[in-house]
């Protein structure tokens, strides 16, 4: 077993997290989002008014290997006023390997020298097979803050129920090295808006949060197999920003349907100022 260097504190930095504001997706498999084609992601995501686009570009099993989707997406996504925040999968078998691969996506640079915005960590359980513990959460994320310097870290997280809230899951380890959490709301059949206030509210009290909502079904899965419909992803997006959130963005793009992405679109979710003071106390949720 590779042993693990000591946590450090990290190195004061200046938080931004103007990328997170507004609405989002997430693109998992690029040649399934919309054949790979960068211009026309770019024309659904400005016509569904999207402010950011999250792109995976990296694991553990292969490392760095976007480099040739973001050559493709970065600059026309930049031109059109678009985010990009890269993301990646760390199985925590070995944080410092994992944090070399990540320094990698943050120091890509497109031909003119253009950058992602950010990247976001996420950070699974060891169903998905991690190795998650809050040492090698922190390990991880103190040396990618140390690659990113000032720029935008988001941790991909698990959503505080009782039971991850309560110890189950490191969220404290990991806020002192993030600028914000994305927690994961699939609300299957539960209530999406008491959920995602429920779930501000606690996160809140550590980072920024911008919640992710679910825009897929749970078929073959033994869950609910009927995507969410569009009243619940209006429902979702109008209680996360009545509770505060910086922004929402929804996994994921290659299996959202027409009626998910016509409630997405008609949101109207300004990219510009800061969210209002929460105001909703959510009821109380069993883990």
């Amino acid at each position: 077993m590779t042993s693990l260097p000591p946590v450090k504190a990290p190195t004061p930095w200046t938080s931004h997290v103007a990328a997170l504001t507004g609405k989002g997706m997430w693109i998992w498999e690029w040649g399934s989002t919309d054949g790979g084609d960068a211009d026309e992601v770019v024309q659904q995501a400005v016509s569904a008014g999207l402010h950011q686009l999250w792109v995976r570009v990296g694991d553990s099993m292969d490392g760095f290997y976007g480099a040739q989707e973001l050559d493709a997406l970065v600059p026309v996504a930049h031109a059109h006023g678009l985010s990009v925040i890269a993301w990646g999968f760390p199985y925590l078998w070995d944080p410092a390997r994992d944090a070399q691969w990540t320094a990698q996506i943050l120091d890509w640079r497109a031909p003119d020298g253009q950058q992602v915005d950010g990247y976001s960590a996420d950070i699974e359980e060891a169903t998905e097979g991690v190795m998650l513990s809050a040492q090698r959460s922190a390990v991880y994320l103190e040396l990618v803050r140390q690659a990113a310097g000032s720029r935008l870290v988001v941790a991909t997280v698990y959503p505080p129920t009782d039971a991850n809230w309560d110890g189950g899951y490191p969220y404290q380890a990991m806020a002192p090295y993030v600028d914000a959490f994305a927690p994961m709301v699939y609300w299957e059949c539960t209530d999406p808006g008491n959920d995602v206030a429920l779930d501000i509210a606690r996160l809140a009290s550590l980072r920024p949060v911008h919640p992710i909502g679910q825009a897929f079904n749970f078929a073959g899965t033994g869950g609910r197999s009927v995507s969410p419909s569009g009243a619940e992803i209006t429902e979702f997006l109008n209680a996360g920003r009545r509770a505060g959130a910086r922004g929402a963005s929804f996994w994921v793009w290659q299996e959202a349907t027409p009626e998910e992405w016509a409630a997405l679109s008609s949101f109207p979710w300004s990219s510009a100022g800061v969210p209002p003071t929460p105001r909703v106390r959510p009821k109380a949720r069993r883990p």
